[in-house]
């Protein structure tokens, strides 16, 4: 038994295992531990000291990584980088110029005048409070390893001074089209200049610039307007081509029937100097119109169903038939025409064409490639109308018209009896027409050798009786008278 077992301290003794080594005794071990403790707990300290004064110097400035447009902020105050902005951006503003190219033109829009304004402060603001909301360790984290952050400068500007540039061009480069003009000058033409038309696309314009000063916060722009062209129908080289004759008619006319001889003079000059360019019609209601009595026109006879009778422009039918007949001699078949409901002292059966308007038109199309000029016009006692256009319109062909007469009915005579008028007494209260039927056919000659012949109208005259009214009143004979004495 141990010595010490009395005392009631048990001491372990090292067995033959601990090789003879003593194991250090408890306070040995608190020490230790202690002290190992105190380095963790100073490392501890000077890895959060470390880290605050490391976090801490971006207490004023902007964190790394952030770029506003190409410029990297990192480490710069608030007003340092309003500084950075303004040099860059608003302090240039005077310098910077829209140039617009226009045509042989050129207009300058200074940025000055344009009161550009940048969120300069803003985005200084933005890029300064950027990962402020971070704790310190998530803080210093990110400040060991950054990440780019890009903020883009945004600005306002007044568009309405663009607005009022573009009209100020638009005012200056517009040009109206004018068409070339032809005029009969002897046996020649007088043809002036066609002036090309100018447009400025302003719409396209404005957006155009609108677009680049938006989407370009430095350097001067350039912009190229677009201006369109307007060619006019009637240019000089078109109406140059008319040169010759291709085609005239006449009629005649009593010179004394005044009124219908003014009616005919007012009609021709209505037409004369017409110009129809390839696929353009003619309406003889459209531009003669009503010949009322405010265009100069007079009374004269009309036909008015089988009756003649007096109306204003009595004779404009001779005007549309003799033009009629220049037309067709030309090579064009209209694409309106109708006689006229009795025959006509003036033309031949199935070569005529009546009027009235708002009712029955003469209309016919230009069809060659060429413009057609019309020439009109009245001597004492005839109405004539020509036609010109370029040469090869007539390409060796001539025309002839040959009519076939396939129906004559001859007008009968009607009586009317009128109580009130004593037997004997008669009065012709309608003059008669005979009635035909006729077919017109345009036959075509090239170089003299028929190459066609085409039913061009068929025609019908109505047949209209004679009306005479006559007294069926028996005759009053005078009393006898006494004899003498």
């Amino acid at each position: 038994m141990d010595k010490n077992q009395n005392s009631g301290e048990v001491n372990e003794l090292p067995s033959s295992q601990d090789n003879g080594k003593k194991l250090p005794n408890k306070k040995a071990i608190i020490i230790g531990v202690s002290s190992v403790i105190t380095v963790i707990l100073l490392a501890v300290i000077g890895i959060s000291v470390h880290i605050n004064k490391t976090v801490s110097v971006y207490d004023t400035l902007i964190m790394p990584g952030v770029i506003i447009e190409d410029i990297d902020m990192s480490g710069k105050t608030k007003e340092e980088a309003i500084g950075l902005l303004n040099e860059r951006f608003s302090n240039t503003i005077g310098d910077r110029l829209v140039t617009i190219t226009a045509g042989d033109k050129t207009y300058k829009i200074n940025y000055s005048d344009l009161d550009v304004q940048f969120n300069i402060e803003e985005v200084a603001e933005k890029a300064f409070k950027f990962n402020r909301e971070l704790g310190v360790m998530d803080t210093y984290k990110y400040l060991k390893e950054p990440s780019t952050h890009k903020i883009e400068i945004e600005f306002t500007y007044n568009g309405d001074i663009i607005n009022s540039v573009a009209a100020t061009m638009e005012s200056e480069i517009n040009v109206e089209k004018q068409n070339a003009t032809i005029s009969k000058s002897g046996s020649g033409f007088t043809v002036t200049d066609h002036v090309v038309g100018k447009k400025l696309d302003v719409q396209a314009l404005v957006d155009e610039i609108n677009s680049k000063v938006a989407s370009t916060k430095e350097g001067n722009i350039e912009v190229e307007a677009v201006i369109n062209e307007d060619i006019p129908s009637r240019t000089r080289e078109a109406l140059e081509k008319v040169s010759v004759q291709i085609s005239s008619a006449t009629t005649y006319y009593s010179d004394s029937d005044k009124n219908r001889n003014t009616n005919i003079y007012l009609g021709a000059k209505t037409i004369n100097g017409l110009l129809l360019m390839p696929g353009e019609s003619f309406s003889f209601n459209t531009l003669v119109g009503d010949t009322t009595p405010d265009k100069g026109y007079m009374p004269g006879g009309v036909y008015v169903g089988n009756k003649v009778e007096v109306g204003y422009g009595g004779g404009i039918c001779q005007v549309s038939s003799t033009f009629h007949n220049a037309v067709i001699k030309a090579g064009i078949i209209p694409d309106q025409r109708l006689n006229h409901s009795m025959p006509v002292g003036y033309m031949d059966l199935g070569m005529d064409a009546t009027i009235a308007y708002g009712y029955i038109d003469y209309v016919f199309t230009n069809p060659f490639e060429y413009p057609i000029y019309i020439e009109g016009y009245t001597s004492s006692n005839s109405v004539t109308f020509a036609l010109y256009s370029d040469p090869s319109v007539i390409d060796g062909k001539s025309y002839e018209f040959v009519r076939d007469v396939y129906s004559v009915t001859q007008p009968k005579t009607e009586y009317k009896d009128e109580p009130t008028w004593e037997v004997g007494k008669e009065e012709v209260e309608q003059q008669p027409s005979t009635g035909y039927k006729v077919k017109v056919y345009r036959v075509t000659y090239t170089n003299g050798v028929e190459t066609e012949r085409i039913l061009m109208n068929d025609d019908n005259y109505q047949t209209v009786n004679k009306i005479v009214k006559r007294g069926t009143k028996p005759k009053t004979e005078a009393p006898a008278e006494n004899p003498a004495g």
